[in-house]
């Protein structure tokens, strides 16, 4: 399973697969296997086979995706949500003031539909970006115009990375 995991200002896709017993997860194409034991509540044993090590975690789930983990003394705050949450988390219309289109996950762009001028209205796609096999038709917020265009076709893009600029 697909998903996007973004915490301290990056965003970054990972997947999970069941295995016997653990987990295979890839992060930014690196590739793990996890052993994963829930010991009590909201504490849990991540193990890896491969390094021997392992770890105690505390964790605690939110609202909306959010997740707080302990490792040791260090504390984490991210969210997790799948490829089309995280897609239609920036799609949300507003009525006006300037805007920021980002990626929302790791891709490539495929189309670029608005210039510098344009004049846009909410729903109107102006970036399509694949990821994940898939194509993602990212829209305007609101009703503006196109300031500047900071990406163009064929250009990959991590994601939170700046697209495009409405006022």
């Amino acid at each position: 399973m697909k998903w996007i995991v973004r915490g301290n200002g990056n965003a970054h896709e990972v997947e999970v697969t069941p295995l016997s017993g653990s987990f295979e997860v890839v992060v930014g194409g690196d590739t793990f296997e996890v052993e994963f034991e829930r010991l009590d509540g909201a504490i849990a044993s991540l193990r890896f086979p491969a390094t021997g090590r392992n770890h105690q975690i505390t964790y605690q789930h939110g609202k909306n995706g959010s997740w707080r983990v302990a490792v040791g003394q260090r504390e984490f705050d991210f969210s997790v949500l799948s490829p089309a949450e995280a897609v239609e988390e920036v799609s949300g219309a507003r009525e006006s003031g300037p805007s920021r289109l980002t990626a929302p996950i790791p891709g490539k762009v495929v189309a670029v539909k608005v210039a510098p001028g344009d004049e846009v209205t909410p729903g109107q796609p102006l970036v399509v970006l694949e990821a994940m096999k898939m194509e993602n038709e990212l829209a305007a917020e609101q009703t503006g115009r196109v300031v500047e265009v900071h990406v163009i076709e064929g250009a990959t893009v991590d994601g939170g990375e700046l697209l495009i600029e409405l006022e």
